[in-house]
């Protein structure tokens, strides 16, 4: 799913319940930081002025847009393949991801061993609130620790930009930077260069590196 977010493909979160759905939509947005989610956001008319909407099914069309989403409904539809060939469903209650075809995320197997001993943490924390209401458990704690570990793994794709940037002095004395694309992709293993090639293409990338870059020019690290 947090590949899906980051290649800015169509994300539908499935769940009947409206506290649940909001939930999972909106912790997207903590999940992919520093990066800042800059495509199309779909309103509802009774919640406009969420940052993602639930969508209601009589708005269903607008799945046909040709440009990266995120979306709540309340209930699956037969057609929702149809709807997109970049499609990425997330189903709350059953726990489960469906995605179109993807690349896998850089060094994968090292943020899932980080994460994973949280995750269970988590799973258990929830299993006893549930039992005992009354339960004061650690899911805030959780929560941050899991977000740092997403954090840092993210700050970690685009550490080194740097490196990889070139920075020229105008006749005005104004500095413009680049980021030499194809050196950072190389900067990368063999195995994740397939994600990180369509990454720095997407707008999630390209507004951060510019911010980095624009600090580069000012004399900041």
């Amino acid at each position: 799913m947090v590949a899906g977010v980051l290649l800015e493909k169509q994300v539908v979160v499935v769940c009947p319940n409206l506290g649940l759905l909001s939930a999972a939509v909106l912790s997207l947005v903590p999940l992919i930081r520093p990066f800042q989610w800059q495509s199309l956001l779909l309103p509802f008319p009774f919640t406009l002025f969420l940052p993602f909407q639930i969508l209601p099914a009589r708005m269903l069309d607008f799945l046909d847009a040709p440009v990266p989403f995120i979306v709540g409904i309340q209930q699956k539809f037969a057609d929702l393949k149809m709807k997109t060939s970049n499609l990425v469903q997330v189903n709350v209650l059953k726990d489960q991801v469906k995605i179109c075809h993807l690349p896998t995320l850089p060094r994968h197997k090292e943020l899932v061993a980080k994460l994973g001993p949280i995750h269970a943490r988590l799973s258990r924390e929830a299993s006893i609130a549930k039992r005992h209401p009354v339960y004061r458990c650690n899911e805030v704690q959780l929560h941050s620790e899991f977000l740092n570990v997403m954090r840092c793994y993210l700050e970690s794709l685009c550490s080194d930009l740097r490196s990889h940037t070139i920075t020229s002095v105008q006749s005005n004395n104004d500095r413009v930077s680049l980021l030499l694309k194809d050196s950072f992709i190389d900067s990368f293993s063999s195995r994740d260069r397939p994600f990180v090639k369509l990454f720095v293409d997407t707008q999630l990338f390209t507004v951060l590196s510019d911010s980095r870059l624009s600090s580069f020019e000012n004399g900041y690290s």
